[in-house]
């Protein structure tokens, strides 16, 4: 079994106008809201683990918008289709995020870290 550290960290999108995509904005220098270690066999199993731990801190921070980050303890094998799915929000790290949009003048500010 491989062990992961996931770590909650500040993070939005945020909807550009006259833009089909939206850019990831995040604060990777600062706080994080929550940090663990999991162990998983496959990936199916480390998006479970994601959405509990994501959920968790949700519950705590229901007014923060935030990504979680996986990243793999030193020493431990990658299943297959890691990479792929870590790079592709296959994970499932940003359920919890939201949009901003840049369009909008009276457009949400969402808290800071403290």
């Amino acid at each position: 079994m491989a062990a992961f550290t996931l770590t909650a960290i500040p993070a939005h999108h945020e909807q550009v106008p006259d833009r089909s995509y939206k850019m990831t904005v995040m604060e990777l220098l600062g706080t994080c809201f929550g940090r663990g270690r999991i162990e998983a066999k496959n990936v199916a199993e480390i998006a479970v683990l994601v959405k509990t731990f994501g959920d968790g801190v949700a519950r705590q921070h229901p007014e923060i918008s935030f990504m979680v980050s996986v990243s793999v303890v030193k020493g431990s094998r990658k299943p297959n289709g890691f990479d792929a799915a870590n790079n592709c929000n296959g994970l499932g790290q940003e359920a919890w995020m939201k949009t901003i949009d840049k369009a909008d003048p009276i457009r949400p500010s969402y808290p800071a870290a403290a």
